[in-house]
């Protein structure tokens, strides 16, 4: 790809190669193109939530797939790569939702995340000490091979009105101030627009119709507007399941004022017994968001290792030992001692170990009720290493009761359909980008196998994660 690419134009481009390439075979079919790479033999989960496939064969063009069938169903010029995967299991490549690359690792970071399998991200919003045009300045350096990394869609500077919560957003205080922000980003080339905290509904839905005419996508991190709000506006994607996300409008209005007035643990919890998850405003927070395909980032690892900031053996689980000494750098003084996004202090934040619990919980509900699910890490922060954290989200999910295949389809597909880009990656079918990781062993026996990585196919090209890793510094 080169540049910004138009949406529309792509999938319209996509559905072209689809057309001409189809997905259909006849047995023994010769393919008589030159330069082809078949991966042959590998059990086949498409990340579209159907059953595995035993015995593939997935026939790429370059950087694109071009057949997929079973073993046999082609022969292949004798130029053809030809890559032997008997006794391995093949899945589209994964895309987190949720990537902050911090300066001064920016490419460790990148290289780090591909290493893991992860071949597209999105950064919804730069931030730190970041500068406005970091996410666009990337995304142009991958598609032009100057930085190893996954594909990236991103936003610039997180946007928040009428009064800001942190010194490098953008503070708007007006309808129209946003509207113009959302034009000047727009302008940058981004893919999305951010918004935070303090954004009241009457200035999402200026966004959104801002955002709408750019074809753009508008992402909250909200809490001045409740989560139903938010989808009957019409916002493409809400992120976090912790406080200030769903939790915080399942509690009764006229409840919430003492609650806020109340000292940690006590806050914690009154909380979880004032949180109603059988009652009307969970069931219209979960229909508003089905009915108007917002996409979830629960981020659930990130939330573990916020309440369980004072169990080491938890925190440990993510390995921060795997991470390049640029990458530990940016998470500031003393990140070993403490645990991420403390507010208050660390014995106070880490009481609300119920909270977590509770995440998992609405989680579970959202994916029976059908609400769209995407894997998110909020790589950036302290402990979240790039990565590592991606794999243990999908643990994460397990146990909150979602079922192995879902969770991969969240990892797969539902990302790549949550930034609307199904028809270029997120599956296994002719005419996606040949993005593929390729595992040793079976992630639906112990979804802990997703680390199990031999290969990483992006864009055709295939990378070997030891290599990747290696050469981080």
């Amino acid at each position: 790809m080169d540049g910004h690419v138009n949406k529309t134009a792509m999938r319209t481009c996509l559905l072209a190669v689809i057309l001409i390439s189809g997905s259909c075979s006849t047995p023994d079919e010769l393919l008589s193109r030159s330069g082809l790479i078949v991966l042959e033999g590998a059990t086949l989960i498409d990340g579209g939530g159907g059953p595995p496939i035993p015995n593939s064969v997935v026939v790429v063009d370059r950087d694109r797939i071009l057949r997929v069938g079973k073993v046999g169903d082609f022969r292949y010029p004798e130029d053809a790569n030809v890559h032997d995967l008997r006794t391995r299991y093949l899945l589209p490549g994964f895309v987190d939702l949720h990537v902050h690359p911090r300066l001064g690792a920016e490419r460790q970071t990148l290289q780090m995340l591909l290493a893991f399998g992860i071949t597209t991200i999105r950064i919804p919003g730069v931030g730190f000490e970041s500068h406005d045009s970091l996410g666009v300045e990337l995304r142009a350096g991958v598609e032009d091979g100057s930085l190893t990394g996954p594909r990236i869609f991103t936003g610039a500077k997180i946007v928040e009105g009428p009064r800001k919560t942190f010194p490098d957003d953008v503070e708007v205080a007006t309808e129209e101030e946003l509207r113009a922000e959302v034009r000047r980003q727009g302008e940058l080339g981004v893919d999305l627009v951010k918004l935070y905290w303090n954004t009241p509904p009457s200035f999402i839905s200026a966004a959104v119709e801002e955002a709408e005419s750019l074809e753009i996508q508008v992402v909250g991190h909200l809490r001045a507007s409740s989560w139903t709000e938010a989808a009957r506006l019409g916002i493409d994607g809400l992120v976090h399941c912790g406080l200030n996300g769903p939790t915080w409008e399942l509690v009764a209005p006229e409840e919430r004022e003492a609650l806020q007035s109340l000292p940690f643990p006590a806050y914690y919890d009154r909380l979880l017994e004032l949180i109603e998850l059988d009652g009307e405003r969970f069931s219209s927070l979960t229909s508003a968001l089905v009915e108007n395909g917002v996409t979830v980032e629960p981020t659930l690892a990130m939330h573990q290792a916020l309440y369980y900031g004072d169990d080491l053996s938890v925190l440990e689980l993510l390995e921060p030992s795997l991470a390049p000494e640029s990458v530990l750098a940016t998470w500031g003084e003393g990140w070993a001692d403490a645990n991420p996004n403390t507010v208050n202090s660390r014995e106070a934040q880490t009481q609300g170990k119920g909270m977590f619990e509770l995440c998992k919980e609405v989680v579970r509900r959202f994916h029976e009720q059908g609400v769209r699910l995407a894997a998110g890490t909020d790589v950036g922060e302290p402990w979240i290493t790039p990565g590592v954290s991606f794999h243990r989200e999908l643990q994460l999910l397990v146990e909150a009761g979602i079922p192995k295949l879902d969770v991969l389809r969240i990892a797969t597909s539902n990302g790549a359909r949550a930034i609307e880009q199904g028809a270029a990656f997120g599956t296994i079918g002719a005419g996606q980008f040949a993005d593929f990781v390729v595992l040793r062993d079976n992630p639906l026996e112990d979804i802990r196998n997703t680390r199990s990585l031999e290969a990483i196919f992006k864009e055709g090209r295939r990378f070997d994660p030891a290599t990747l890793m290696s050469v981080l510094d």
